[in-house]
């Protein structure tokens, strides 16, 4: 019965469209807007539309020459990731006029806020991903390549853009800056990432800005491919995790201008923020006398497939904190079970070798980011 009735309704449009083609010809407009008018009604009615999924989602990425602007030749790499937040938004402004009576009156837009994360596993080929979050790279060799980030003066701007590829729209965000880059090295599975940014600008539309992206593939590490921590320059072997790390780069998101449109007019850079507690099993006072007594140490963890040389099957990744002071933490019984001991952590940049708060050392084939 309810597929009768369905194939009278479409009958009944069918029927309704080709008298529509008639006074359009009649009139001397074109008959083929007929159709469109057939598919719009008829479609929806007896099928619905396709609701986007999830795994068929994408997001790709690329530099910006000129903030919140698009570059000039259309160069996005894919983005493998696990999920993403990125919108934009804006706020109504209620209007505070009295009427005459109690009745609401009609509020105004205010600025837009584009801003999310996104979250994927830590992985070989995300050197453009470390570039923005840490402002500066310099790479070397000939093929494997290494890439070594560190805390730049500013910030690189990305475009990005995620695509329901299933029902072709596409939100491309202009502006991108890396707010927050945070990790949490643990001694087994995927090293999983979030990375926060804050943006200018949001435009949507049917069309990819580069429909042939660059995938560089995936290559994750896990908790196993930690080949080597090292604590104040020695290796250490009761670490568990390192929880919370975070290189926060702390963006001005409030400077709007009059005649901007409501979108950001430009993303300034703070100071540098790196920290986050270091995990260990509690078997002496070394590392809390650390904390009482401030003494300067240092972390460095190493992932590494293969030789780590950065050839194909061997990539590496280093991250090394050179100065960083504990914070004291006792550890606590709180049960039977093993003890441990939690030390937060702050880094900074004095007089380290490497003049930086915060060093990456990636090995990969990547021969530019």
């Amino acid at each position: 019965m309810k597929t009768i009735k369905a194939l009278s309704v479409w009958g009944l449009i069918l029927i309704g469209s080709l008298f529509f083609i008639g006074l359009l010809g009649i009139s001397g407009a074109d008959p083929t807007a007929a159709i469109g008018v057939t598919w719009g009604l008829g479609i929806p009615i007896l099928f619905g539309f396709a609701q986007a999924i999830g795994s068929k989602g994408q997001i790709v990425i690329q530099e910006e020459t000129t903030f919140k602007t698009d570059p000039v030749t259309p160069d996005v790499k894919k983005v493998h990731f696990i999920s993403e937040g990125l919108k934009s938004s804006r706020n109504l402004i209620d209007s505070n006029t009295i009427q005459g009576s109690r009745e609401a009156s009609k509020p105004t837009l205010g600025n837009k806020d584009v801003a999310g994360d996104i979250k994927l596993e830590l992985q070989a080929y995300m050197a453009l991903l470390l570039k923005a979050a840490f402002g500066s790279v310099a790479t070397t060799g000939v093929g494997p390549y290494v890439h070594t980030f560190k805390i730049g003066a500013s910030l690189i701007s990305l475009l990005i853009e995620k695509g329901f590829t299933d029902i072709a729209q596409y939100f491309k965000y202009n502006g991108c800056k890396v707010n927050k880059l945070g990790l949490s090295i643990t001694a087994e599975g995927f090293q999983e990432v979030g990375l926060d940014f804050i943006g200018a600008k949001e435009t949507v539309g049917s069309t990819p800005f580069d429909a042939t992206p660059t995938d560089l593939g995936k290559q994750s590490f896990n908790g196993f491919l930690i080949g080597t921590i090292e604590e104040g320059g020695s290796a250490i072997a009761n670490v568990t995790g390192i929880d919370g790390l975070s290189l926060e780069n702390n963006l001005d998101g409030s400077v709007y201008v009059i005649g901007g449109a409501g979108e950001r007019n430009s993303l300034p850079e703070g100071k540098v923020k790196v920290s986050g507690t270091l995990k260990a099993m509690f078997e002496n006072l070394t590392l809390y006398n650390k904390a009482i007594n401030s003494t300067e140490s240092s972390l460095k963890v190493i992932y590494k497939f293969g030789d780590g040389l950065g050839s194909a099957g061997n990539e590496s990744l280093e991250l090394f904190i050179p100065e960083l002071i504990y914070s004291p933490n006792a550890p606590v019984i709180s049960g039977p079970q093993g003890i441990y001991v939690e030390l937060p952590f702050t880094a900074y940049y004095e007089n380290s070798a490497t003049a930086t708060t915060m060093q990456a050392i990636l090995k990969n084939t990547q021969a530019t980011i």
